[in-house]
């Protein structure tokens, strides 16, 4: 999508893709939200604002998912496309390591998530780009990808701010090993837009730029 190399009918198919994940993702959140509560003020709180910020609308703005649906809508999709979409393999794939990374504590689903949005801020105003330039998406419509860079920045702040206490409560082989996953499960996720874009059910190679 950064080089405009795929259509923008390509470019909607991918990205209700995105708008799966992140549905499933709200569900995940909100558990964590609920689980967060019997194991510490400090990430019952992280969890909480970043749950807010993700998944309402929040200070005046829409939810995650809401913004990619209006991006989808904007470049032709309709509700009745995404309500019929169903996952492709390297997202159905994506969502079952992120839930199963959310069942080994609330801790690991924020430093998990966290740790990608760390990189995560630094891509989204690439994309950004990419869709207002190449595309012709409006500021609008493309906003989520503008909005993301700074929230996740805080996103992953807040994350690294609770490490200490999650690595005391779960040990530093699992917090290690969610962050790993959490990096596997976001390329699945990719892997899985590439899927639908193109109708071809290949995974990245991990070596392949």
């Amino acid at each position: 999508m950064l080089s405009g190399r795929f259509s923008l009918k390509q470019l909607v198919a991918a990205e209700i893709q995105h708008c799966i994940r992140t549905a499933a993702g709200q569900k995940l959140r909100a558990t964590a939200v609920s689980e967060a509560q019997s194991i510490s003020p400090t990430i019952f709180a992280a969890v909480l604002e970043t749950y807010l910020e993700e998944c309402t609308a929040h200070d005046g703005m829409p939810s995650h998912l809401d913004m990619i649906k209006a991006l989808v809508f904007a470049a032709g999709a309709t509700e009745q496309d995404v309500q019929n979409a169903r996952p492709t393999p390297g997202n159905a794939a994506a969502m079952a390591l992120y839930r199963d990374i959310g069942l080994r504590g609330a801790a690991c689903h924020i430093l998990g998530a966290g740790a990608v949005e760390h990189y995560y801020a630094s891509l989204c105003p690439r994309i950004y780009e990419a869709y207002t330039g190449i595309y012709g998406l409006s500021r609008e419509a493309a906003q989520t990808y503008l909005i993301h860079g700074p929230l996740d920045q805080e996103h992953a702040a807040r994350a690294l701010a609770i490490a200490d206490e999650a690595v005391a409560i779960h040990g530093w082989t699992v917090i290690e090993q969610c962050v790993a996953d959490a990096f596997v499960a976001t390329s699945l996720h990719y892997d899985g837009m590439f899927q639908a874009a193109t109708g071809r059910t290949v995974f990245w190679d991990g070596v392949s730029e």
